[in-house]
């Protein structure tokens, strides 16, 4: 990919994007707006994500590494056409998907919430069937440096989370890290899947157990995430709900597993400082609950009620 030259006003010059809009192109329709980045149009078959000051500029190299690759293994997602300068800041091109995300499809039409939320599994499962190449970093990983960065819990149990990791399985398949409504957009040809920056080969419980995080409300009086938008708390709930339905086979295969990766996922989740949701995922760490007990996690729950 070739990286273009811009002004402080993110007016591009020359390379791949002239040839989408033309010299001197600038940028002022935005398109949505993420926790760290904020998206433009580029003419009529583009759009360019553009960081937020402050975000780490190898962030963008990353999720243009893992985004192309997943775009050549034929997974559903945005081809990335560049990777430019915008204002100083390294953005990444995409093509254009015409169609709204799927939380703004559950809050346009709500009797669609369980349709939708049986395609997101499905469409995750897809990516689950993937092989993951050897340049991808893998889950464990990913997973190990956000619990080193969880200071909310103190270092012995960071420790703790750290060897309970350790001891889970690892795995080949594409694992997204980040499935859930805002990340998906519905298109004239289908689905397609968004935000790659947490890609990486694992197991796909791991990858299931992140998913069922984010759908989750959280704080207190609990509330709907903000990256879900106007999402109503009853449609999350029941969308979420009807996910783990489809998700069984996977959450029941070893339910232990389950609710290990439950666990360390909540310690590794607190490190992201999103929500105000942090006392749950403590809670969730220091249950250490397994499937003996009667309740205890969410995924404790279901794992118990499906038995």
């Amino acid at each position: 990919m070739v990286a273009d030259s811009s002004d402080a006003t993110g007016r591009v010059v020359g390379g791949r994007l002239a040839r989408v809009r033309g010299p001197g192109a600038s940028f002022d329709t935005v398109v949505a707006r993420g926790n760290t980045s904020d998206v433009y149009a580029v003419g009529a078959d583009a759009v360019v994500k553009v960081p937020r000051p402050g975000v780490p500029e190898h962030w963008t190299d990353i999720e243009a590494e893992l985004a192309s690759t997943a775009h050549e293994l034929g997974l559903p997602t945005p081809m990335v056409l560049d990777v430019i300068e915008v204002g100083g800041r390294r953005s990444i091109v995409f093509e254009r998907v015409e169609g709204p995300s799927m939380a703004e499809e559950l809050v346009a039409n709500p009797r669609r919430c369980d349709e939708m939320a049986r395609a997101m599994a499905a469409i995750q499962a897809d990516l689950h069937r993937a092989t993951a190449p050897e340049s991808m970093p893998t889950v464990a990983d990913r997973v190990a440096e956000k619990i080193a960065a969880a200071d909310e819990l103190a270092a012995d149990e960071r420790a703790s989370a750290a060897d309970t990791l350790a001891g889970l399985a690892g795995g080949t398949s594409i694992c997204h890290g980040d499935v859930h409504p805002g990340n998906i957009l519905v298109g004239a040809d289908g689905l397609m899947v968004i935000d790659w920056f947490d890609a990486a080969a694992g197991p796909p419980v791991a990858d299931v157990v992140r998913s069922s995080l984010l759908l989750r409300l959280s704080g207190e009086p609990p509330a709907v995430p903000t990256y879900l938008g106007d999402v109503p708390a009853a449609t999350l709930e029941r969308f979420h709900a009807t996910y783990l339905q489809e998700m069984l086979p996977v959450l029941l295969d070893d339910a232990g597993a389950t609710l290990a990766w439950e666990v360390v996922r909540s310690v590794a989740r607190l490190s992201e400082k999103l929500d105000a949701g942090a006392a749950d995922l403590i809670a969730i760490w220091r249950s250490r609950c397994d499937v003996t007990r009667a309740s205890g996690t969410p995924l404790a729950d279901v794992i118990r009620a499906a038995r």
